[in-house]
């Protein structure tokens, strides 16, 4: 009797020991399949945060090269910063304590029809100027009211060119310097940058 209890024990000692030894093994797999995931995500996110932003200098144009902004080619042939700007019988004299920084250029309408290159008042892709100094300091166009050679409202026909001034007034601590000018040429998004220093 005894050996009748024994066997129907060995047997159900045997089948847990197998039925535990099963489940240890899929638990195992799965916890490897888990931490493999998990460094896959890791890595993942590691490179997405490691990648390096970088933004583009904007190029600047010698004087002497032709750039293209929307329909006009534009080429500065000339800079100077006077302490007037002489016009006929007159000139034009800046505020105490600045200078004229004056860029002399060409530009040609490309266009179809007649248009409008550094309109008083710019508006959407209408052309505007600048000039950048040094670490961004920024000067805006000065109007020279009946300057003869003035670029400002110049109408010009299409397939046509002028040449003309347009005048900054600059401190002259920045006209004495030797830090880098440059002027900005901007229509909408676009902008061109000639090194003028």
């Amino acid at each position: 009797m005894k050996k009748k209890l024994l066997v129907p024990v060995l047997c159900a000692v045997a089948l847990s020991a197998t039925a535990c030894g099963s489940n240890a093994a899929p638990e195992k797999a799965e916890t490897t399949t888990t931490e493999t995931t998990t460094a896959a995500e890791t890595t993942t996110v590691d490179e997405t945060t490691t990648a390096p932003e970088t933004e583009a200098a904007p190029q600047t144009i010698p004087m002497g090269q032709a750039a293209k902004i929307g329909e006009w080619n534009v080429t500065v042939s000339n800079m100077q910063i006077l302490d007037n700007i002489p016009d006929g019988y007159g000139s034009f004299s800046p505020d105490a304590g600045n200078k004229y920084l004056l860029v002399t250029m060409t530009v040609s309408n490309e266009g179809k029809q007649a248009d409008s290159f550094l309109p008083s008042f710019s508006m959407g892709d209408d052309t505007s100027a600048k000039v950048i100094y040094g670490d961004g300091y920024e000067f805006t166009q000065t109007n020279l009211l009946g300057y003869s050679k003035s670029m400002t409202d110049s109408t010009i026909n299409p397939l046509s060119s002028k040449e003309g001034d347009i005048a900054f007034e600059i401190p002259e601590s920045v006209a004495s310097a030797t830090d880098p000018i440059i002027l900005e040429i901007s229509s909408g998004n676009e902008k061109i940058n000639f090194a003028l220093r």
